[in-house]
């Protein structure tokens, strides 16, 4: 079955490890994720995490498992809509390593089934919206840094 990608990424001044540790953490993603202000469960393999979205202005929970980790590299997720074949979604988080404890953080989202078909346009726009997460991701890294020096 065909599959369908979309990415985002930004670079941090922040170390690799750091960045990783504070992205691993959902239990405090309410101190700074405007996108996901709720957020439940540990960075462990067939872990079902609770998280709740806010996207234009509505919440929406969403329970993916985790499907693999490289530790302090990336982790992935992964949530089946309706069934196999139907929506199958994976949410990839790289973070990758660059001079001057630089990070380069890159979301992937692989997509499959009848749903993703017919309405990934919607699914992709979806996405988009991750760019928030992002930015929240940078003003949280800024005051941590801030408050370090």
């Amino acid at each position: 079955m065909k599959h369908k990608t979309s990415s985002i990424s930004k670079k941090y001044n922040i170390d690799s490890e750091s960045i990783f540790e504070i992205v691993s953490d959902f239990e405090n993603y309410n101190k700074w994720n405007t996108i996901i202000p709720s957020a439940k469960g540990k960075l462990v393999i067939n872990e079902v995490l609770t998280l709740i979205l806010k996207l234009n202005n509505k919440t929406k929970p969403f329970k993916p498992t985790v499907l693999s980790i490289d530790d302090k590299k990336s982790f992935l997720l992964s949530k089946t809509i309706l069934a196999k074949g139907i929506g199958e979604l994976t949410h990839k988080f790289d973070f990758i390593s660059l001079p001057n404890n630089t990070t380069q953080f890159t979301q992937t989202w692989t997509a499959k089934g009848i749903l993703v078909r017919i309405l990934w346009a919607k699914i992709k726009k979806g996405f988009a919206n991750f760019n928030i997460f992002n930015d929240d991701l940078e003003k949280y890294v800024e005051k941590r840094n801030a408050n370090n020096v």
